[in-house]
């Protein structure tokens, strides 16, 4: 009997596809799964708090007055454990009341944000930078540029959610 069972699984693992490993993962998940999880989310926290900062005075001129950080997401090199590369998604809002009919009229952009960090910056030294004196607006020292240093430029283009084409 133990041995139809075991050959019965022998064949369902045989069948089965093999689990698909990957050469990065989310920041969140590393060196395991969720091992980075408070530390991110920390850190994700004090991006928006450093992009609301900032926002006003560089950042958020433009079309719109309601820029926020809707989520900033990170990938690390397994074999390296380093970040390599990470994307901010940027929404913004704008409305306004027409005077004659009262409708609320609402114009709105999205952003995906790239932020290419190669050859890479250590998974403890992001943290460390990030959560130092200058905070998320420090250069990481191998890179000589930081989170932010992109960011403008790609405010600055059209938003590509929102606006009729």
């Amino acid at each position: 009997m133990i041995w139809r069972y075991c050959s019965g699984l022998v064949v369902l693992l045989s069948i089965a596809p093999p689990a698909v490993a990957g050469s990065h993962v989310d920041l969140i998940d590393f060196p395991t799964n969720e091992a980075n999880w408070d530390r991110f989310y920390d850190l994700e926290s004090a991006l928006m708090r450093g992009f609301d900062r900032i926002c006003a005075d560089t950042l958020c001129a433009g079309d719109y007055s309601n820029y926020r950080v809707m989520q900033v997401r990170c990938a690390v090199r397994l074999l390296t454990g380093r970040v390599t590369r990470c994307a901010w998604v940027v929404a913004a809002s704008e409305l306004r009341v027409q005077p004659v009919t009262g409708d609320v009229q609402v114009d709105n952009g999205r952003w995906v944000c790239p932020v290419d960090l190669l050859p890479g910056v250590p998974v403890e030294q992001f943290h460390t930078v990030l959560s130092g004196p200058d905070g998320v607006e420090a250069p990481f020292p191998a890179l000589g540029r930081g989170l932010f240093d992109d960011l403008l430029g790609c405010l600055q283009a059209p938003g590509n959610a929102g606006r009729p084409g």
